[in-house]
């Protein structure tokens, strides 16, 4: 529950932030912002990818009790964390100015720019460092306290942010700004640590060579997997900005800022399930296995197709009323960027199951071809066009799916890539007959006659009542959601009731 009142605030802060950096520094300077942004995740080694892999060793010795080799796993993948930090991110730091020429950045933003990206390059080697003391918290089964801290420091990033741009200052001091923050979490997450799993210590006595192989297999794998995951994700924003101007790169970074809000739902729901699954296909129960994946993709359909799905339909009019932005292309962004996320959300969810298994080469295989494919594409834009590139990027997502999607049914021998076709049939006719209301009820006068962003308000007023009303019928008719799941979403909410749906609560909820 909490996680979803985490995520919900920090779309919060993004509401109100992006605005205001828009307005500050325009389209253009925003466009930048997001680069830099993009910059600080390839800096994040430890958060990307090792962190995960610290997170499942963590969870597994609390379920067999056998807390030293935990200890020296995470001691020795520190250690190495520490050594690649540094080597990488000194480098960086003193070539900033380079990178962001070589990126694109336009003159006036150039040495701001090259001063964020050193700046933070300096930061990150910190908190790559510090991004074990999260995993334990998490690997502890105490994501709530991960939550809190980070719903907190959003909370107050974005406040930071709002005054030093209202003060004057631009987008080295928003760096300062997200650096400070990032430091502070992994503060909080150290003392944390210390609490939830005082067995769990991360100290150079407990450095053995003998982890190395276990550590370059699993998290080394996972590191892979995620950092192709970040240059993936990075590629079609730089070459926006290389190929097509700031303008172009700043319009994908509004829509792509308003479609991977949506995303947040499906980061709360990951987590656990990385931490369930382990456990259960430890148990050795390929039933239940079974029930556990066909429920989380049923949850990943309903938390992908919907958000997504209304973003889609009326994107335009959500960016007009939340930045006073419009430009000729958010229409086609808004749906090829949506449609692509989609797939990506399935591929996520097949990744950390796949994981769970103990494998580490079929998604790395997949993550290779994908950004081969997108980096083919991007080689082609200047054919291709903007619509051309982005189209390109949902047919490298579908395919990548579905790759993965063959993959698992390899990996767990009862799954079945057809038994997910009904539930994405019923969850696909219900959003249907859902936005379809929404879009009637955006017809409706208005009082008054507005004008300009307040009509754009107003009508995504009447478009979210109309969907909110369609909503549960329409989710019940089609069978989307069953008597027994619809008895859990209640008691999620209402304390009293929660006893009656051990369905949906037992698989897949925190």
């Amino acid at each position: 529950m909490f996680g979803l009142v985490s995520n919900f605030a920090q779309l919060g802060t993004r509401l109100i932030t992006v605005p205001v950096v828009i307005h500050y520094l325009g389209l253009n300077g925003y466009g930048i912002w997001n680069v830099i942004m993009m910059a600080a995740t390839y800096m994040r080694f430890g958060s990307v990818g090792v962190k995960t892999a610290f997170q499942k060793y963590v969870a597994e010795a609390t379920g067999n009790g056998n807390y030293e080799r935990a200890n020296r796993l995470l001691s020795t993948g520190c250690a190495l964390m520490l050594a690649f930090s540094v080597a990488i991110l000194i480098p960086v730091s003193l070539c900033a100015e380079r990178i962001a020429r070589s990126a694109g950045v336009p003159g006036e933003f150039l040495g701001p720019a090259a001063g964020s990206i050193a700046l933070l390059a300096l930061i990150m080697m910190m908190a790559n460092v510090g991004a074990a003391y999260e995993a334990i918290v998490m690997g502890g089964h105490r994501i709530d306290l991960v939550r809190k801290f980070n719903t907190i420091l959003t909370c107050c990033e974005a406040v930071a942010i709002i005054v030093v741009l209202r003060l004057g200052f631009g987008l080295l001091a928003m760096a300062a700004v997200m650096g400070i923050s990032e430091l502070l979490y992994i503060g909080c997450c150290y003392f944390a640590s210390h609490r939830v799993l005082p067995q769990i210590r991360i100290a150079a006595r407990f450095l053995d060579l003998r982890m190395l192989r276990e550590l370059f297999r699993f998290a080394g794998s996972y590191q892979l997997l995620n950092l192709l995951e970040v240059v993936y994700s990075s590629v079609i924003p730089l070459a926006l900005l290389k190929v097509f101007g700031a303008t172009a790169a700043g319009v994908y970074a509004v829509v792509s800022r308003v479609a991977t809000s949506a995303g947040m739902l499906q980061d709360a729901f990951l987590g656990p399930i990385l931490s369930g699954a382990t456990m259960v296909y430890a148990s050795g129960l390929a039933e239940r296995m079974y029930a556990l994946i066909r429920k989380a993709f049923k949850v990943t359909l309903a938390i992908a197709i919907l958000p997504l799905g209304f973003i889609a339909a009326f994107g335009p009019t959500l960016a007009y009323a939340w930045t006073g932005q419009q430009a000729p292309e958010f229409r086609v962004t808004f749906w090829l960027v949506c449609l692509a996320l989609v797939f990506r959300a399935l591929s996520m969810l097949s990744f950390v199951l796949y994981r769970t298994s103990g494998q580490a080469v079929l998604d790395n295989v997949v993550q290779l071809v994908r950004t081969a494919c997108l980096i083919s594409a991007v080689l082609l834009s200047h054919e291709l066009g903007f619509r051309g590139l982005l189209l390109g990027m949902v047919i490298t997502e579908f395919v990548g799916m579905s790759v993965m999607l063959i993959g698992l049914t390899h990996t767990f021998s009862l799954f079945r890539i057809q038994s997910l076709f009904p539930d994405a049939i019923r969850m696909l006719a219900a959003a249907v007959v859902i936005f379809s209301v929404g879009a009637l009820a955006s017809r409706l006068p208005l009082p008054g006659h507005p004008a300009g962003r307040l009509e754009a308000a107003l009508r995504l007023c009447e478009i979210c009542l109309g969907c909110a009303l369609a909503g549960w019928p329409s989710l019940a008719i089609t069978g989307s959601v069953t008597g027994a799941e619809s008895r859990a979403l209640f008691g999620a909410f209402i304390p009293k009731r929660a006893q009656a749906a051990p369905a949906l609560s037992h698989p897949v909820g925190e």
